[in-house]
């Protein structure tokens, strides 16, 4: 999990507490105005620890007959608390702290692992981000047109229209969501600009995000700047480099586009050589202009990682106008 989206759900499961007390202190103060002799019980009942501490203390042969006493005389204070609040109008639990999730009482966690809400508020974050990153609105699967491609066969396609093999295109990314399992292959887009690209890269990312895995998106450009300024700084970090080797799906858009420096080469070859999980990368180069910049041990690093699927037709944004 990135960071930065940990710390954010830390931060809104710690809100979620903090309105939780301040809501039951509010509806404390409503009753203490409206029915004080709720708030009279309530003192009383928090004395109960005191009591108890008393009799334990004291002992003598009468403890087990004063502790049963005590125990009935909470039971009657807290019936006499239920019962006024429903004559009042009023909820029997009204002064209980209300999580926002009941399970972990907005803390997280339970027995020690994730809860549910925690994950949800994960998927949440990582949808925010992942909107704000991308370069385009947030797209997904369903906004995909496979009409804006040429019927016509191209030669460099062995034929087959660019339609088509956008078609074919489109649907093993499709399944590459679906089954993603945070192993196995990445895949590499390449082809000019405009041929959506991007659109499939946020869709897989949108539908890995909802089934559950940390997806982590953004220009090859920007990410590479992060670790280039972490490393030589005075407190030198690693920490973009760590995100991006530990993200459960990293998605690098525009490989290439970056000026090109001995230092980035070297990122990407490091990158490429100590990740384990799969990866997404899209560029506008072809091979050969991809060997020229980055060498030889880099493109077919990237290769042995990814499937390769060629991106064909003509600019889209050309021809919305």
């Amino acid at each position: 999990m990135n960071f930065s989206v940990r710390e954010a759900v830390r931060q809104e499961l710690e809100q979620r507490r903090s309105r939780a007390r301040i809501q039951q202190a509010e509806r404390v103060e409503e009753i203490a105005r409206k029915i004080p002799q709720v708030i009279d019980l309530r003192k009383e009942l928090a004395l109960t620890s005191v009591r108890l501490s008393k009799l334990v203390l004291t002992g003598g042969g009468k403890l087990e007959e004063n502790l049963e006493k005590l125990r009935a005389a909470n039971l009657q204070m807290q019936a006499m608390e239920r019962e006024l609040l429903r004559k009042g109008g009023y909820p029997e639990d009204y002064l209980e702290l209300h999580y926002t999730c009941p399970r972990c009482q907005d803390s997280g966690f339970t027995g020690g692992k994730p809860c549910a809400c925690y994950r949800q508020l994960e998927r949440e974050w990582l949808l925010k981000r992942l909107g704000e990153s991308a370069a385009l609105e947030l797209r997904d699967f369903d906004s995909f047109r496979l009409g804006y491609y040429d019927q016509q066969p191209d030669p460099s396609a062995g034929g087959v229209s660019p339609r088509e093999h956008m078609g074919q295109v489109y649907r093993y990314c499709v399944q590459y969501a679906e089954n993603f399992s945070g192993t196995g292959k990445g895949l590499f887009f390449c082809g000019p600009t405009g041929l959506g690209k991007t659109h499939l890269s946020l869709a897989i990312a949108k539908r890995v995000i909802e089934r559950g895995y940390d997806v982590l998106y953004g220009s090859a450009q920007g990410f590479l700047s992060a670790v280039e300024e972490e490393r030589f700084r005075r407190e030198r970090s690693q920490q973009t480099m760590q995100q991006m080797v530990e993200a459960d799906l990293l998605i690098l858009d525009d490989l290439g586009a970056e000026f090109s420096t001995a230092f980035g080469q070297s990122a990407i070859y490091e990158l490429l050589n100590t990740r384990r999980k799969p990866l997404i990368l899209s560029s506008n180069l072809t091979t050969q202009e991809l060997q020229d910049k980055y060498g030889q041990r880099v493109v077919s690093r990237l290769f042995a990682q990814c499937v390769y699927l060629r991106f064909l037709g003509k600019d889209i944004r050309q021809q919305l106008g």
